[in-house]
């Protein structure tokens, strides 16, 4: 049977090196083998996460679905946005909008 690897290996040296340490030093070599595990995780999570969500092109898709029209699209829109889709295009719209008004937030009616 082959040995297991185990996530953090410490050899006989840096073992003699831990145990001679004081609290500072050793919550800092703690800290670091905690950030080397932080940093291993995000980047093997990031590498597996899916691509994100284009609402615009998904309804493009869709529109090219026989039978289905405009106002059946606006409900396909609407119930994706309510599901948690992000409307890409009306986030670049209105940041569009926010920049050519100069950074104001546009007055509530």
């Amino acid at each position: 049977m082959a040995k297991k690897k185990r996530p953090v290996e410490i050899n006989r040296s840096k073992y003699n090196q831990i145990r001679k340490m004081d609290h500072y030093s050793m919550e800092e070599c703690i800290a670091g083998y905690y950030d080397q595990g932080y940093a291993a995780g995000f980047e093997a999570g990031r590498q597996q996460a899916a691509d994100s969500f284009d609402l615009s092109i998904a309804l493009e898709e869709i529109r090219k679905i026989k039978g289905i029209g405009e106002a059946k699209l606006r409900a396909i829109n609407i119930a994706l946005i309510a599901a948690g889709a992000e409307d890409r295009a009306a986030e670049k719209a209105m940041e569009e909008l926010q920049k050519a008004a100069g950074g104001q937030q546009p007055e509530k009616i």
